[in-house]
């Protein structure tokens, strides 16, 4: 299935599958987190595989995530172009 663009798998992936989700998840969900933020709202990291049939609990993805909302801020340059208009939109209308 097609996820914007990235790699995509449904709920119930293997370990494999969910460690591949996730290095590819780190940096749309450090700008979903972003535009979050800019509403005022709460963010909550996703690792959308709620039926995973092995230990998450080793997972840095959700620090990952994190960090990288953290080097965007540190470093507004390395902004997508978009990411880096819609959340000054976000921030000049929720503000």
């Amino acid at each position: 299935m097609a996820d914007f663009g990235y790699w995509y798998a449904p709920d119930g992936r293997s370990e494999a599958q969910q460690q591949a989700f996730e290095r590819v998840e780190i940096k749309p969900q450090a700008l979903e987190c972003l535009f979050t933020l800019a509403c005022g709202r709460v963010f909550r990291v996703s690792q959308d595989n709620l039926f995973a049939d092995f230990d998450t609990s080793g997972s840095t993805f959700a620090l990952d995530v994190y960090q990288q909302a953290e080097d965007y801020i540190a470093r507004p340059h390395t902004l997508p172009r978009d990411a880096k208009t819609l959340l000054h939109t976000l921030l000049c209308v929720c503000n």
